[in-house]
């Protein structure tokens, strides 16, 4: 069993806690922290998505691995690749980053480039915001973004998984969504 305390507490959200790994320090663990029938569904389709897209002819890169289930002291828990920077520090996310740095072109033309790999993947975003993705940074100068939350589909009548014209539709919503909360220009995105 895995002893986790608020030394290892990387994030708090709305339903789960993640926790850095004691024992691996490239791994997180993600723990339940509302356990209603909701998380309990979204948890399971998270799992379902991140391995079919970690399994495709053309797996998708641009969110983390998944390495199992494992006991906790708070309960079990699900460990994840832990995204961090060339420099050894956990990845920002997105919405922290721009309230630091603003936004800028070099932002947008990577959103697109997401955009792109997802399409490419015929991959569905559920719940796309800043929050969910990372900035990732692979130099003081360049860095590309990861999605750790918020994949996969999450339709009552789940076309999007059988239909790539269904798919582009929704990601072309979900990006320029988001691009416009960001202030950025939509028109790469098509």
């Amino acid at each position: 069993m895995i002893t986790l305390d608020e030394n290892l507490l990387i994030e708090r959200g709305s339903e789960r806690s993640c926790y850095r790994h004691p024992e691996s320090p490239n791994r997180c663990i993600k723990i339940v922290d509302k356990h209603s029938r909701r998380t309990k569904a979204r948890n399971k389709r998270e799992l379902k998505y991140i391995k079919r897209y970690k399994r495709a002819p053309k797996p998708l890169s641009i969110i983390p691995n998944y390495f199992g289930e494992i006991s906790t002291n708070l309960g079990s828990g699900h460990q994840f690749e832990l995204i961090l920077d060339y420099d050894g520090n956990i990845s920002t996310k997105l919405s922290d980053y721009v309230r630091e740095n603003g936004t800028s072109d070099y932002m947008h033309e990577k959103i697109v480039t997401t955009y792109h790999t997802f399409l490419e993947s015929n991959a569905v975003v559920s719940d796309l915001h800043p929050g969910n993705l990372l900035v990732q940074k692979k130099t003081k100068q360049d860095y590309h973004l990861i999605m750790v939350d918020g994949f996969g589909n999450s339709d009552f009548v789940m076309i999007c998984d059988f239909s790539k014209f269904f798919t582009k539709k929704k990601l072309i919503r979900k990006f320029r969504r988001m691009l416009v909360n960001l202030k950025l220009p939509i028109t790469d995105i098509q």
